[in-house]
């Protein structure tokens, strides 16, 4: 028995039938929650509604532009994630959220995971670099092209949320990027997405890696597609061997907090490390942040939850 045996549906529906119901209940939602953050950002910024769609060109041109941004984003996101997540879980699983393994973890997992995530950056920041100098085939050169341009602009507009003027800034972007991230996409990604696809295949790996590629392929950022579904899986398989959904929230608040943080002293030249580049990455950098990746991988195996002592 496994974790995710804990549940039974009262009308038990075929995966694809599910899967399906829970992107038409996310789709819904975030078109009720950008509709929502667009009245808010038009507000906040005064920018009229019909330049919204296109507010990337339009930066600094308009008043309170940070918190307005942040505003959209918390609406389109991450609040429409919880919101679909527990609206499926509830009505078509018919199941409490302690369904979901909200299990006390020991304060050691979470001094351990964040050591873990901080840890695994060196090696990540490899493979992201790796994954950017990916080439398509010459066929596919337009649509490389394209793919380049959208990720430039999802790029430049990082870089105006992660150019801190104030400590206000940094706590506004470490609620929504951090916070409100960590908890809607495990939630949703980790809560409920591996827990039926486990449920219906009875194989964990499946479940974990289906839920870390479709983690990675919501993003849509194809140049940043391999990095994010390794950190997807990286956060499966801790849900899974310590049972708590605490972990993975834990883990990716402190994946974009951590890098939240560094980049505000950065700013504030308070250390001289953008962490945020990914160039050229020592190979002994990447090999020693693999070393202590496996070692603190193995702990958690070694420590995951018997079967046996749930059963």
């Amino acid at each position: 028995m496994t974790q995710f045996d804990n549940f039974q549906s009262q009308t038990e529906r075929p995966l694809l039938s599910k899967i399906l119901i829970l992107v038409g209940f996310t789709f819904v939602f975030m078109t009720l929650g950008s509709m929502i953050g667009i009245a808010f950002f038009s507000y906040m910024t005064g920018m009229p509604l019909q330049q919204v769609a296109e507010f990337q060109k339009h930066l600094n041109e308009y008043q309170n532009m940070y918190d307005g941004v942040m505003a959209l984003q918390t609406f389109s996101t991450p609040l429409p994630f919880i919101v679909a997540s527990l609206f499926y879980w509830y009505y078509i699983e018919k199941q409490s959220i302690h369904a979901l393994s909200f299990h006390e973890a020991k304060p050691l997992d979470f001094v351990l995971v964040a050591l873990l995530v901080i840890g695994f950056m060196g090696f990540d920041a490899l493979i992201i670099e790796m994954n950017q100098n990916m080439k398509l085939p010459e066929a596919w050169k337009g649509l490389e092209k394209a793919m380049k341009n959208s990720e430039n602009a999802t790029a430049e507009l990082t870089k105006f949320l992660t150019d801190f003027h104030s400590i206000s800034q940094l706590i506004v972007a470490l609620v929504v990027v951090a916070v409100l991230a960590g908890v809607s996409e495990e939630l949703l990604f980790r809560g409920v997405l591996q827990n039926i696809v486990l449920k219906a295949t009875k194989n964990p790996h499946v479940a974990i890696w289906f839920s870390a590629f479709t983690f990675s392929f919501i993003h849509f950022q194809f140049f940043g597609f391999v990095p994010r579904m390794l950190l997807g899986a990286l956060f499966g398989y801790l849900y899974f061997w310590t049972k708590s959904l605490w972990i993975p929230i834990v883990a990716h608040i402190v994946n974009n907090g951590f890098t939240l943080i560094m980049a505000y002293l950065s700013d504030m030249k308070m250390v001289n490390v953008d962490i945020e580049d990914t160039k050229s990455v020592p190979l002994s950098m990447a090999l020693g942040s693999l070393i202590i990746t496996i070692l603190l991988l193995r702990w958690f195996w070694m420590n995951r939850v018997s079967e046996t002592n749930k059963a």
